[in-house]
């Protein structure tokens, strides 16, 4: 028997799922920022600048939100697979995480390694049409960019050309959103599976058949357990 502080991750999985739904939600809506240019166009004098600026602030503070929250959750979950006697062994982030967390179960461990996988495909993919769209949508920057001063200053535009230049910058952009919606989705079901499968461990051994002498919670709060774990000559636990 030995005690290990196995910490306490739901606060971090609710904070981390709600911030990457932002992120992604504000993602998409960045995507379509270039309908507020449209709309400005057709009023001369009009300027956009403030729902440009505002959208892209807005974009940046999610995103980096998301990405602490991620880590911290991700962070704890992974300091918990030493306290389960697991040591990390892939080189692939996460991947140890969420394929340790849930047993040796093969069907759980073969999900989970498919839906990190997946994570990882999606995020790659969505960083890669990001970059893409801004590098095709460079082309027509200074065309905007003087559309964009003639309307401010109350000129007229040819609309055709107005719906054609942010049309286009709609469409380049929106592959990109779209792909963030989906890996923000897989992301939600991998914290979700994860926190689950690290609690249920935890319910497993609290309500395993062993003495209660040797397996009791002995303190317990929102940070975490301190419980007396029943392990293996392994180190790992008996569940």
């Amino acid at each position: 028997m030995t005690v290990r502080q196995i910490k306490a991750i739901s606060s971090w999985a609710t904070a981390a799922m709600l911030s990457v739904a932002a992120a992604a939600l504000a993602h998409l809506c960045v995507a379509f920022v270039p309908l507020a240019d449209i709309w400005a166009a057709h009023r001369p004098g009009s300027d956009a600048s403030a729902v440009r600026i505002g959208a892209w602030a807005v974009l940046a503070v999610a995103v980096v939100t998301a990405w602490a929250a991620f880590a911290g959750w991700a962070g704890r979950a992974r300091s918990n697979l030493a306290a389960f006697g697991i040591r990390p062994a892939s080189a692939v982030p996460l991947l140890d995480v969420a394929v340790g967390s849930v047993g040796r179960a093969p069907a759980l461990r073969r999900r989970m390694t498919v839906l990190t996988w997946l994570w990882w495909l999606g995020l790659l993919l969505t960083l890669a049409a990001a970059v893409l769209g801004v590098l095709a949508g460079l082309d027509n920057v200074r065309e905007i960019g003087d559309v964009r001063d003639r309307v401010a200053a109350g000129g007229a535009v040819d609309r055709a050309l107005v719906s054609h230049l942010f049309g286009r910058q709609l469409l380049l952009r929106l592959p990109g959103a779209v792909l963030g919606i989906v890996t923000a989705v897989s992301a939600l079901l991998l914290i979700a599976r994860v926190t689950s499968a690290q609690y249920g461990r935890v319910a497993r051994i609290r309500g395993s058949a062993a003495p209660r002498a040797a397996l009791q919670a002995l303190r317990s709060t929102n940070e975490q357990w301190t419980v007396v774990l029943p392990l293996t000559a392994s180190g790992t636990i008996r569940e």
